[in-house]
């Protein structure tokens, strides 16, 4: 995984604060492979508290902007498991 353990660790923590304690964080994409190189990050979140989500999801954004700087972050909330994209992301993705 090309993540440190500061990001890993901001990552882990602002998805807590803003979609609830018990809230899963997992990675996938590119950062998972350590082959590769650059990037974004792709992350796969599974709230624990489904309220507001949309506001939720920038405002964690946001947070993860102020913390790591400003760079390519997609952001994917759990929906429907038959949408591919969660498919892949539980498949190859690595929990955080």
């Amino acid at each position: 995984m090309r993540l440190s353990e500061k990001e890993i660790e901001v990552i882990k923590k602002s998805a807590e604060e803003i979609f609830g304690k018990g809230t899963k964080v997992y990675l996938f994409g590119s950062r998972v492979d350590l082959k590769k190189r650059g990037g974004d990050i792709d992350l796969y979140v599974r709230p624990k508290f489904r309220n507001n989500l949309l506001e939720k999801r920038i405002k964690f954004l946001i947070k993860l902007w102020e913390e790591l700087g400003e760079q390519k972050i997609d952001i994917i909330l759990e929906k429907d498991p038959e949408r591919e994209i969660e498919k892949i992301a539980l498949k190859e993705g690595v929990e955080l």
